[in-house]
């Protein structure tokens, strides 16, 4: 409701452009369409799930939270979906508040490349240690709680211990080996509206938490990393991202990347083009059901330093529009969906536009956005997808 009465005010301040979702021959963009159709007419018992992997703009959880919100709100709720495996510093998520106790050592796999789960982080706690999770919005019905961990030595591990506020306490499965492993507990919604994972003796690494609503809809998968390149995702153990995206089957996979790329003071565009096709279709060799949609880098500008100038009062990243064609080539050359964040925020002097505007749509560092902002470009997405099935949903 918030990002609805967000989304009214920015409008007025600043003129957004139309930018149409385009689908450059996605193999599976005709399945997602039916299965939204679907659940639309009530038709339907499946979920999709839709999964954006990106940098600090999905990180932020303010984009991905305008759509789903709408998405949902249409097509029905089927929960929260996949979070971090506990607080992560300059992450955030607007579905659940994550309140840590103890200690807990954190990787991330921006900066480290080893052994990662899908969304490419991992949480190490101390015995004793725990998570406090509170959904920002009351839970219905039946949930299933998922954990995916790995045994970090040769010793047994203790699984995971989750406790309710009736004072109800499950055990979740220890993993057998190193490779990440799920395992999951039943709930209703009254015992999950606050619940806490307590570490045991030898707990073993914790690699995603996921919340998901026994009942037909959407979920939207928030899977950011501040400061992260698409590249990021080659640091993930490809047998754990493709067990996961086997056990997740989503219907649409969003990669978010590209303003990290344009801020590159020493860039190889002929290596990150060859990344970006790599990245997708090692997705579709772990996903080949789902559908691929890039979003082009949204505008940005430098205050200071070299830069291209194209009019604005400021210049752009220097390696911007060499990275937003990139992306737009290998949309055309990989047959997947595309949408130009840029063109929809109204193009080259944009984020410019957005800093001064009342209220700010841009924050003061001319790279990331305001709530109002983003909730403006998550809306926007929302219409640009909306569109796109209107005229691709199969007729009755």
């Amino acid at each position: 409701m918030v990002m609805a009465l967000l989304s009214s005010c920015v409008i007025s301040n600043v003129q957004a452009g139309n930018a149409a979702l385009h689908d450059y021959g996605d193999p599976n963009a005709a399945r997602l369409w039916r299965q939204l159709a679907a659940l639309e007419r009530k038709e339907s018992s499946e979920v999709v799930h839709i999964m954006q992997l990106g940098d600090s703009h999905t990180g932020g959880d303010y984009f991905t939270q305008a759509y789903r919100e709408q998405l949902q709100k249409r097509f029905g709720n089927a929960g929260i979906g996949w979070l971090s495996p506990g607080y992560i510093k300059n992450q955030r998520s607007a579905q659940v508040l994550m309140r840590m106790s103890g200690t807990w050592k954190t990787r991330i796999s921006r900066t480290n490349p080893e052994n990662f789960p899908l969304g490419g982080f991992a949480n190490q706690a101390e015995p004793g240690s725990s998570i406090e999770i509170v959904p920002k919005q009351a839970l219905f019905g039946l949930q299933r709680v998922t954990i995916w961990t790995r045994r970090l030595n040769d010793e047994s591990s203790a699984g995971w211990k989750l406790s309710f506020p009736d004072g109800e306490v499950r055990e979740l499965s220890a993993p057998l080996t190193n490779q990440w492993q799920a395992t999951y507990v039943m709930g209703s919604a009254l015992d999950l509206n606050s619940f806490t994972l307590r570490a045991e003796s030898n707990p073993p690494e914790l690699g995603a938490i996921i919340i998901d609503t026994l009942t037909p809809g959407v979920t939207v998968d928030s899977l950011g990393i501040v400061g992260a390149t698409q590249r990021v995702i080659a640091r993930w153990q490809t047998e754990a991202v493709r067990e996961q995206l086997q056990w997740r089957r989503p219907s649409l996979i969003v990669l978010a990347y590209g303003t990290n790329e344009a801020f590159d003071p020493n860039p190889d565009f002929d290596l990150y083009k060859q990344e970006l096709q790599h990245t997708i279709r090692q997705l579709r060799a772990a996903a080949p059901e789902a559908a691929i949609l890039i979003i082009g880098a949204p505008n940005s500008a430098k205050k200071t330093g070299p830069g291209e100038n194209v009019g604005c009062r400021y210049r752009l990243p220097a390696g911007l529009r060499t990275v937003q064609n990139i992306q737009q080539d290998i949309a055309i050359s990989e047959h997947t969906l595309y949408w130009n964040w840029e063109a929809a925020m109204g193009g080259r002097c944009a984020m410019q536009r957005f800093v001064a505007s009342n209220p700010p749509l841009g924050r003061p560092d001319y790279v990331h956005f305001t709530e109002e902002g983003y909730a403006q470009g998550g809306n926007a997405f929302y219409e640009a997808l909306m569109s796109k099935y209107l005229k691709s949903r199969p007729k009755r």
